[in-house]
């Protein structure tokens, strides 16, 4: 007797499901994909109890006729595509026929829809993939989908969502990403009667972001747009002060799909290296325009997932779009005091005041001047112009990314240098502007496989364990490559002859050790970018180091030279600006 026996079409259509319908939030990506592809300018979705109850999306689009109302609930039939050339050249949302076969198997259906031209609509209800009912029905024109008790004949897969507050979660963010996208589509979420969501029509995107995400956001984006062969890249990243503790203000688009691509998603974080704060996520809304015969959204049935060709290339491209970007624009921040700074008498400053070691503020102009410019102008021309307000500033500032004409004041608790500027005053970070500094000197010379060493005249010997011998072994070019010569002495003993010139504020051995214990993350070339920064953090002036005005001079002039010099390598802020009228407000000169 045949043990192989076909399956009934019930049971295909739940197995089916099982792959379309992960959870409530997948209904609601279908619904919404169907919507948009059938041209709709307005989309409300209906939630109830997270969508374990009700998920109803109504929409203004096309709408369907009798005869493909009725197709529409049966598996592999579809509008989009009808051959198999079209299966790689799909440009709609929606291609493989399955969405709404595999949510009727598991619900109660209902579908109300209605052409343009049609007089009445028509009504089609189903309940766990069998017709209940159907017929005509007063309706406008477009298509409205309720689904109703999702998995209530599959008590397996209802037994395995999520809590409510994670599945509503997950509903947000699939109805915040299309809205996003779509900036000519009005979007209405509610929950339980509640409004989540209303995102109306917009102009640009920039708009649809502050209506989604909020107006401070938005005032913080900095627009990408960059065309490469067979690419176009567009959208908007925020700044990096920005960033947040999770990637939940993410979202990346593929020919107007939305995605979730690891190497796309890396390739974000890359542009954004050495300016993050660490542990924090940038903040991207990314448009790629791909020649669809390039990628493939048949990986997996709710076409999240793409493989792109030449992946490579494409992330390369995206990670220099994002580097550009924030290299076009000036990131120091402007502070602003009456929201950000507040005393606290529970709080102990870090460092005491030393009145006999601060440093003395030089009153000869032209001795702390920096960066003057060509036609400077006197002090006395400047005292009767007005003051430059933030906004002006904020232009002025993102037209280079060289450092306005400043005058150095000095050291503020040994820690922090002021500076003097048209319109504002700087507060430095010592240590954050020589860690940048250090690390893109040290990378450009890296780079250039021209490294600067400084060899010792005496060596400096130490003991390695097992585990740092074979770390080592594992890894000798690589960090000869670096700038570090060192040779086995006897047994255990090693002897370090050379080091890179730009680090030799360190003890020889501390700065190798640095570089071994990194190395227990992996191979050096995987993570150079993590010891280069390492390195540089131990070797830049600390905080609590008095630094004379000369020695600080000469580190705000190279750090003027920097590609990204507003933050550290680990993305701490390097600078704020404080404006003149912050000040004025604050001394309650001005309202």
């Amino acid at each position: 007797m045949s043990k192989i026996k076909l399956l009934t079409e019930d049971l295909i259509n739940k197995i089916a499901a099982g792959e379309v319908v992960e959870r409530p939030a997948s209904v609601v990506k279908e619904l919404i994909e169907n919507s948009l592809d059938a041209q709709a300018t307005k989309i409300v979705v209906e939630i109830g109890n997270s969508g374990k109850d009700l998920i109803k999306i109504s929409d203004n689009g096309l709408g369907m006729e009798e005869e493909d109302a009725r197709n529409s609930i049966l598996r592999h039939a579809t509008s989009k595509i009808s051959s198999v050339e079209d299966l790689f050249s799909v440009s709609s949302l929606g291609f493989r026929g399955e969405a709404l076969a595999s949510i009727a198997a598991v619900s109660q259906l209902s579908i109300i829809t209605k052409t343009k031209d049609q007089l009445e609509g028509f009504n089609l209800v189903m309940e766990g993939g069998l017709m209940i009912s159907e017929g005509p029905i007063a309706a406008q024109q477009g298509t409205t989908i309720e689904v109703r008790n999702l998995f209530y004949n599959t008590p397996a897969r209802k037994k395995f969502l999520k809590t409510d507050a994670v599945e509503l979660r997950h509903i947000i963010e699939i109805v915040m990403n299309y809205a996003l996208l779509n900036k000519q589509v009005s979007f209405l979420l509610k929950h339980d009667h509640h409004i989540l969501l209303n995102s109306p029509t917009v102009e640009d995107m920039r708009a649809n972001i502050s209506s989604i995400y909020g107006l401070g956001l938005a005032k913080e984006l900095l627009e990408v747009s960059t065309t490469a062969p067979s690419l176009k890249i567009s959208g908007y990243i925020a700044k990096p002060f920005s960033a947040r503790n999770d990637k939940n203000q993410q979202a990346l688009f593929v020919n107007n799909r939305w995605v979730k691509n690891n190497d796309l998603t890396a390739a974000v974080y890359e542009g954004f290296h050495s300016v993050l704060f660490v542990n924090k996520h940038p903040v991207f809304v990314l448009l790629l325009e791909l020649d669809p015969q390039k990628i493939d959204v048949n990986v997996h049935p709710q076409k999240t997932e793409i493989k792109i060709d030449q992946i490579e290339e494409v992330c390369a491209a995206v990670t220099r779009a994002v580097k550009e970007t924030l290299q076009d624009n000036n990131l120091v921040p402007i502070i602003d005091l009456a929201a950000e700074f507040e005393f606290s008498s529970r709080k102990k400053p870090v460092y005491s005041f030393e009145k006999s070691k601060q440093t003395i503020l030089q009153n000869r102009h032209e001795e702390n001047e920096l960066f003057p410019e060509e036609e400077a102008v006197s002090e006395k021309q400047t005292s009767n112009k007005p003051i430059i307000n933030e906004d002006d500033l904020r232009k002025e500032l993102s037209k280079t990314n060289k450092f306005p004409a400043m005058k150095l004041l000095g050291q503020v608790h040994k820690t922090y240098f002021l500076a003097e500027t048209e319109g504002g005053v700087f507060f430095i970070d010592q240590h954050a502007a020589h860690e940048r500094v250090l690390y893109e000197q040290f990378m450009a010379e890296y780079m250039a496989h021209d490294i600067a060493i400084q060899t010792l005249l005496r060596g400096e010997t130490m003991e390695l364990t097992a585990v740092e011998k074979v770390l080592f072994s594992a890894n000798q070019e690589a960090i000869l490559a670096m700038g570090f010569l060192v040779e086995n002495f006897e047994g255990n003993t090693y002897i370090i002859k050379t080091l890179p010139s730009i680090f030799n504020r360190l003890q020889p051995k501390v700065l190798f050790h640095e570089i071994l214990d990194s190395l227990k993350g992996g191979k050096l070339e995987e993570i150079k970018e993590v010891i280069v920064t390492r390195m540089a953090c131990r070797a830049a002036v600390m905080a609590g180091d008095i630094i004379t005005l000369p020695q600080f001079s000469e580190i705000l002039t190279s750090l003027s030279e920097c590609a990204l010099p507003y933050t550290c390598p680990h993305g701490r802020p390097s600078m704020f600006l404080t404006t003149a009228e912050e000040l004025e407000k604050k001394f309650k000169r001005k309202g």
